[in-house]
């Protein structure tokens, strides 16, 4: 079995522009049923998912700046043991980082950090910011049902990206 090298940055490039229809789509289908699923999970309000999505982000960062390289079992497990956890995170998410990220409004953030609080997913206080802090059911329905879907898809479309690679 031959080992293929890793490409460099300028040969992606070049594979992609070269395959684009082929791979693009296969990216457009990846984040239209991420997406669609993402939006599901957060019972049909996509600009709910879009603000969980950075305030997961910026949770994961955290994460991984105190744990580096965790294989999914441990990560999942740092993850779910955050959600107990009453310590906050030294970098302060704000309505204002929320919404240059996203192109939301800030007042739309408000609201909707408001209704994520209601729904058990995070805290807020002007001192510390908005902080990814499920409770424990959510956070497992997140790493149990969403995640797992997501690898699944992100495996997918890896795998047909090498099939493009390699032919």
């Amino acid at each position: 079995m031959t080992v293929q090298k890793p490409y460099k940055p300028e040969e992606y490039k070049s594979l992609i522009e070269n395959n684009f229809s082929e791979i693009w789509f296969q990216f457009l289908y990846f984040e239209v049923m991420r997406s669609r699923d993402c939006v599901r999970f957060m019972r049909n309000n996509p600009n709910g998912y879009l603000i969980l999505q950075v305030i997961s982000w910026h949770h994961g960062l955290v994460l991984l700046s105190e744990n580096k390289n965790q294989d999914r079992k441990n990560f999942v497990k740092s993850w779910e043991a955050s959600a107990k956890s009453k310590k906050k995170p030294d970098k302060k998410l704000t309505y204002s980082l929320v919404s240059e990220l996203t192109g939301l409004s800030i007042e739309t953030i408000r609201r909707q950090v408001k209704k994520l609080i209601n729904d058990g997913w995070v805290s807020y206080t002007k001192k510390e910011g908005i902080t990814y802090m499920p409770n424990i059911d959510k956070a497992k329905e997140m790493t149990e049902n969403l995640n797992p879907k997501e690898i699944d898809r992100f495996v997918n479309l890896l795998s047909n990206i090498d099939k493009i690679r390699f032919r």
